[in-house]
């Protein structure tokens, strides 16, 4: 097998209770967390919209959609965009504020493994060979449909 079938370079988010693994080619780009319009009665996880290269892009609280407790003892916010994935017209890029700086991984076929049972807005959770926690896979698909369910999706 080729190199790419048998490893992934990933980014490790971390989250209070458990990080976020995304595929490198998710992430558009990490940024100062800055919102451009906040909305009105929306649900607790939908903090608004960010500009950012001139477009609107909606932004999730990542802690309150996964059920996690919100850590943010000291640190700035930071906004990772994240490439939409779901094929609507004039909707490229969904957001999510973090806490932490994600850290670049490299992930080799033998060293991950199924973990706990998945929960809503998770694909998988899983187990890297040397990580002490489990790691959550999200369903970027299901957010985005999440947000244009709700009318969510543009500012």
């Amino acid at each position: 097998m080729t190199d790419a079938l048998e490893s992934l370079n990933g980014l490790i988010v971390p989250l209070a209770d458990q990080a976020l693994l995304l595929p490198n080619v998710a992430v558009a780009e990490l940024v100062g967390f800055r919102l451009s319009s906040e909305p009105e009665n929306a649900p607790e996880w939908f903090l608004g919209w960010t500009t950012w290269r001139d477009q609107q892009v909606p932004v999730v609280d990542p802690y309150v959609l996964l059920g996690q407790q919100t850590d943010e003892t000291g640190r700035q916010p930071r906004t990772l965009i994240l490439n939409a994935i779901g094929e609507r017209p004039g909707v490229h890029f969904i957001a999510m504020r973090v806490w932490s700086i994600p850290r670049s991984r490299k992930i080799t076929r033998g060293e991950i493994s199924a973990a706990e049972a998945s929960v809503p807005y998770v694909l998988q959770s899983v187990r890297l060979g040397d990580e002490q926690q489990a790691l959550c896979i999200p369903d970027l698909l299901s957010i985005e449909q999440t947000l244009d369910s709700a009318g969510l999706l543009r500012a």
